[in-house]
C-alpha cells in the first residue's frame, strides 16, 4: 500500500511560454532524486534553481525522465543533463533517438513549428541533443531507480507513441504527462496534437492507468490532482465527447474553414491550446476543412 503521502513530489513550475501554471516537471525527493520531465529548452535556469533550492546539488540528480519528447516536456533536458553530470537521462525508447541525434531533434523542432505556430515555436527555443552515454531507453514494464524505491514504467501513447506513465508506488503519485489531459484552473481539458493524436489508443492508456490505482495524478498541465480515479474516470468520458464535438461541427453548414471551426467550438472549450487540439483531431479524422 502506498504511504498516501505526497511529501516528497515537489512541482517545479517551468514557467512554459514565460507563464506561471502552464507547465509542470516533478522532483522526487528520494534518496536518489528524479526530475520528472524538464520544460522547454527556455526553462533550464528555472528548473536548476528550484532543485538547487531543494537541496539538489549538480551532483546529486540521479535520473531526468522526460514523460514524452514534445519540446514543452524535453527540451531542457540535453541543458539539465549538463548541469546535473550525474543523472541518467531514461526516456520511451521511440523517443530517444529525438533527444540524442541533432537531425531528428530538428525534425522534432520542425513538427513543433508545424503544429503550434512559429511565434510559439520560438519561444520553445532551441534544445541541445544528449550524449547517447548518459541516456538509456525505456519502455512498458521497466523500471527506473530512485534509492529506496524504484519508479514503474508504463506505455501511454495516444497523445504521442513516445510517451511513458511513471507509477510510484511508494506514494500512490502516477506521473502521466499528458495522457490523462491538462487540469487547468479546475477544469480538465483535451491535448490532442497531430499528427499523433488517436482517440481509441488514449482510451486504451487510460483503461491501463486506471490498474494501478492511484491515489494522484500529477500533470504535465498542471499540478497534482488527488482524485486520480475520478480524473481518470473524467478524461475517459471527456474524450470522447471532445472528439464528437469537432465532428459535429465540422458537419455544420457554417463551418467552411479551419478559423471558423475553431471560433465555432470556442464558444464551449475555452482551452489555451484549442487551435492546435483542434488541428489534431481533423487530422485523426482524415477531414478535409
Amino acid at each position: 500500500m502506498p504511504s498516501n503521502s505526497l511529501a516528497d513530489v515537489t512541482v517545479v513550475d517551468t514557467e512554459l511560454l514565460g507563464t506561471p501554471g502552464a507547465h509542470s516537471a516533478f522532483l522526487l525527493e528520494a534518496p536518489e532524486p528524479v526530475l520528472v520531465d524538464a520544460g522547454a529548452a527556455p526553462a533550464v535556469d528555472v528548473v536548476e534553481a528550484a532543485l538547487h533550492e531543494r537541496g539538489v546539488g549538480a551532483q546529486d540528480l540521479a535520473a531526468i525522465v522526460p514523460t514524452h519528447v514534445h519540446l514543452d516536456h524535453a527540451g531542457a533536458v540535453g541543458d539539465l543533463a549538463a548541469r546535473f553530470p550525474a543523472a541518467t537521462v531514461y526516456v520511451h525508447e521511440r523517443g530517444l533517438p529525438y533527444l540524442t541525434d541533432p537531425e531528428r531533434l530538428e525534425r522534432l523542432a520542425a513538427s513543433a513549428r508545424r503544429a503550434v505556430g512559429d511565434e510559439i515555436a520560438d519561444q520553445y527555443g532551441s534544445p541541445t541533443v544528449v550524449d547517447d552515454d548518459r541516456t538509456v531507453a525505456v519502455t512498458d514494464g521497466d523500471t527506473i531507480p530512485a534509492g529506496d524505491r524504484a519508479l514503474d514504467v508504463i506505455d501511454a501513447p495516444g497523445h504521442a507513441p513516445h510517451q511513458v506513465a511513471l507509477a510510484d508506488p511508494a506514494s500512490g503519485a502516477l506521473f502521466v504527462g499528458d495522457a490523462a489531459g491538462m487540469h487547468y484552473g479546475g477544469a480538465l481539458l483535451p491535448t490532442t496534437p497531430a499528427p499523433d493524436f488517436d482517440l481509441e489508443v488514449s482510451l486504451d492508456t487510460i483503461d491501463r492507468l486506471r490498474e494501478r490505482d492511484p491515489t494522484a495524478l500529477c500533470y504535465g498541465h498542471f499540478g497534482v490532482r488527488e482524485d486520480a480515479m475520478d480524473a481518470l474516470d473524467a478524461y475517459a468520458e471527456l474524450l470522447p465527447e471532445w472528439v464528437d464535438a469537432v465532428e459535429d461541427a465540422l458537419a455544420s453548414p457554417d463551418v467552411t474553414d479551419r478559423s471558423e471551426l475553431v471560433s465555432t467550438l470556442r464558444e464551449d472549450w475555452a482551452s489555451p491550446t484549442l487551435e492546435r487540439d483542434v488541428h489534431g483531431v481533423v487530422h485523426a479524422l482524415d477531414a478535409d476543412v
